[in-house]
């Protein structure tokens, strides 16, 4: 609790420092060498882009406004030189404002002032890294920085919901740690925003039980080219690591082509140790386990954008992925009695493997401005992909029974093919005070899974042990209208969305066959309303979480001893409901608190056979979870070079489910603390602590206990500019390790996961070219089928 009152404190010491309401703000806009500017004109908007006031500068370049100011932003433009941006606080002030002109590249410094690092908007939170190296190496340093966002190792949720990661609006098609690699993978020098919507309106796909989190990448104005190179070179607990990165934007005259390849590689190191403490046999059975896992991932992205001429324009978008992962391990498990704690019985397991993601993803599109005045306008895209998943392993098990050892061997490769195609039309237009949006989609999914397990034992022959041949199809057909209004001060967003869906699932070993046809309307609102530096918002969504074509899989996957994995043909999506109330004080504090409630959650589900004592871990569906939280965060910027981002939050967690024909409850009360300090040294000298801790939470039937990290970056701009040199230090002190607890019926279980939480990194990055350009917005038909393609 005491990192708790240390954060009220800070904030109470830091906080209310702006009472007044009229300022004055005076400037003089100059060129590059200190020449007047003539006719200049100068607005300040508020965080709704309204102009609120105007002006041009006289023919000494001078300007002064005089108002009540408040948050918001000043905007200064003239023909021929690049528009200029920057924030304001409604002290007076003095301004002098150079302007480049538009055969300049623009300035690094000017990009990262014109904008606070948070936004907070009423449906939303907008966070403008404005591709400044400060904010952290790469994606998932940033992602870190977000009051809210958890990166719990291979998960990332948004105030404890599970949120969809897009990139330009498009899907990463990742998860897991693939998804983490291609975050770690993504230099913050080419973000532009990252966008946290809670609850995302009917235009997007229902999928997910949270939000979203959609990273726009910085994009280029004018004619030219535009490049940027980024390498990272790091150290783990144990082993080394190294990614690296290249983009390229080019336009030139109707046509704009863009490129971007990254490519990671490295080995990670794990020790894993489970304890289950059965009591109805007064046994203890100890696995003690060590992974070694090399892994390698390469991701592409590249795009042709035409315009046909000012009303209609057409682009194709290529992403490709391809991500191998040899998680190889050796493991001692140990059965004994409570009685006698030396009375055991040793079972060796040896488990070379590996894990090959790829996929193939074409999107083809058609805008057509129809009415510039009504702002009507129609998208069109279509999408193929085609994606495989191949995973091997062998598992060699040898038993020590009084001495005497007993061997049996698993040979097991699973091999799915998917194939996505996809088509949607989105048309928007202009109303009296608002926007009206429209559309349709249609999806059809076909996937092909072939599963071979054999076991063999010493003198037998081998004997099939579960393989079995699957498909799967699923079509979703879907419609939507949504409509955003503004009414002065108040805003109204209203918007439905219906899905049809049809699935099919076929073993066709087993010849049986699960089908499953549901119809759900998803309703979504938002509203706000702003008056000075308060601003309030309600928010409400009904989301859908379908569960991933590989968990719909009815193999069982032996991955120990005395432990398996198993899919569930049967699996039911889950529906989720969320309520958001906040609260935001001059975009600085803001507190916000939300309740959400899910049927059917779809989650790991731990179970043990009283005959056979395997430990099976499955997907399930268990009956309820409600949640209830609270969150506070502030960030401000003192002495001009001391930028604070503070963030802390309590909730209440409730899972409900069935176990062995008992009503059984986890629930656990949390919170969590995160403390960020930015230092601006000098101009091109800065470094950051970052601090994080959490108390006990609940996921599903788990329960995590209390961990903390604490890290530590610098960094230096280099080449006027253009290139940044950094160090980070992640988990100092190596208090990120994962403890876990599941305690229900007869299961009594706990795990201490130590792994690559601590690490060291080098990174650099050089940006280079002439000018800026800027491509439209990418938000492909197939979206939620290729997230779940995992």
């Amino acid at each position: 609790m005491k990192y708790f009152y240390l954060s009220i404190i800070l904030i109470l010491i830091t906080g209310f420092s702006e009472a007044r309401q009229v300022a004055t703000i005076d400037g003089t806009i100059i060129d590059s060498v200190k020449r007047a500017i003539a006719g200049a004109s100068i607005t300040i908007h508020n965080l709704s882009n309204q102009v609120i006031y105007k002006t041009v500068s006289d023919g000494t370049g001078k300007f002064s406004i005089k108002g009540e100011i408040g948050k918001s932003y000043l905007a200064v433009n003239h023909i021929g030189y690049i528009p200029y941006r920057i924030s304001l606080t409604d002290t007076t002030g003095f301004l002098n404002i150079v302007l480049m002109s538009t055969s300049q590249q623009l300035k690094e410094v000017i990009i990262s002032s014109s904008r606070p690092f948070l936004q907070q908007e009423p449906d939303k939170l907008l966070v403008n890294v404005d591709g400044n190296p400060k904010a952290g190496i790469n994606a998932l340093d940033v992602l870190k920085k977000i009051p809210g966002v958890l990166i719990n190792r291979d998960d990332i949720t948004v105030e404890g919901k599970p949120i969809m990661v897009l990139i330009d609006g498009k899907p990463t098609r990742l998860s897991g740690n693939s998804l983490i690699t291609l975050l770690e993978s993504s230099p913050s020098t080419d973000i532009g925003q990252i966008e946290v919507i809670y609850n995302p309106s009917a235009k997007y796909d229902a999928a997910g039980a949270g939000g979203i989190i959609n990273i726009k990448t910085i994009k280029r104005i004018k004619p030219g080219y535009d490049a940027s190179i980024n390498f990272t070179l790091g150290h783990g607990w144990k082993y080394p690591s190294a990614n690296g990165s290249a983009g390229l934007n080019y336009k030139k005259g109707k046509n704009n082509i863009t490129l971007n390849y990254s490519r990671s590689g490295g080995k990670q190191y794990q020790e894993l140790q489970t304890i289950n403490k059965q009591q109805d046999l007064n046994q203890t059975l100890l696995d003690s386990s060590v992974y070694n896992t090399p892994y390698q991932s390469q991701n592409i992205r590249t795009g042709f954008e035409r315009s046909l001429n000012t009303k209609e324009s057409i682009s194709a978008l290529l992403t490709g992925n391809y991500s191998k992962r040899e998680p190889g391990f050796t493991s001692i498990a140990k059965v004994g009695s409570f009685s006698n704690a030396n009375d055991f019985d040793y079972t060796l397991s040896e488990n070379p493997g590996s894990v090959v993601n790829k996929g193939l993803n074409l999107n083809l599109s058609y805008r057509y401005l129809i009415d510039t005045k009504k702002q009507q306008e129609l998208n069109i895209d279509a999408d193929a992909g085609l994606f495989e998943y191949h995973n091997e392993s062998k598992n060699l098990i040898t038993q020590l029974n009084n001495g005497l050892p007993i061997s049996r061997n698993y040979i097991q490769e699973g091999k799915t093919t998917s194939q996505i195609y996809s088509l949607k039309a989105d048309y928007t237009q202009k109303i009296k005070s608002g926007t009206l949006e429209t559309g349709l989609k249609i999806s059809d999914v076909g996937l092909e899974n072939n599963f071979s397990s054999v076991m063999s034992s010493q003198g037998q022959p081998a004997l099939d042990y579960g393989s079995n041949e699957f498909h799967y199809d699923e079509t979703i057909i879907a419609v939507y209208g949504a409509s955003r209004m503004v009414f002065g001060k108040f805003s109204l967003q209203l918007g439905l969305r219906a899905e049809q869906t049809f699935t099919s699932g076929i073993s066709l070993t087993l010849e049986s066959r699960v089908k499953n046809a549901y119809l759900n309307l998803f309703p979504n609102f938002s509203s706000g309303f702003k008056t000075g530096k308060h601003a309030f918002s309600l928010t409400y969504g009904r989301r859908i979480v379908r569960p991933s074509y590989s968990e719909l899989n009815p193999f069982m996957i032996v991955t120990g001893a005395f432990s398996s994995r198993t899919g569930n043909p049967y699996l039911n999506p889950s529906y989720t409901q969320n309520f958001r109330l906040a609260y935001v004080y001059n975009s600085k504090l803001n507190f916000s608190t939300s309740y959400s409630t899910t049927k059917d959650v779809i989650t790991d589900f731990q179970t043990r056979d009283n005959q056979d004592e395997i430990y099976k871990v499955l997907k399930a569906n268990i009956n309820s979870y409600h949640n209830v939280g609270f969150n506070m965060s502030y960030n401000n910027t003192l002495f001009k070079f001391w930028q604070l981002n503070y963030a802390l939050g309590i909730s209440n967690s409730n899972y409900r489910f069935n176990y062995n024909n008992v009503m059984e409850q986890v629930k656990q009360s949390t919170g969590y603390l995160s403390i960020g300090n930015n230092f601006q040294l000098s101009k091109t000298v800065y470094a950051e602590i970052f601090f994080y801790g959490q108390a006990r939470v609940t996921y599903g039937t788990y329960i995590n206990l209390p961990f903390s990290t604490t890290s530590f970056s610098a960094g230096k701009k280099i080449w006027k500019g253009n290139g940044n040199l950094g160090i980070s230090i992640n988990d100092i002190f190596f208090t990120g390790i994962t403890r876990s607890l599941r305690n229900y019926g007869n299961i009594d279980y706990s795990v201490k996961s130590k792994y690559d939480s601590r690490s060291i990194r080098l990174n650099f990055s050089y940006r280079f070219g002439n000018a800026r350009i800027e491509g439209r917005k990418r938000n492909s038909g197939s979206d939620e089928e290729q997230r779940r393609n995992q």
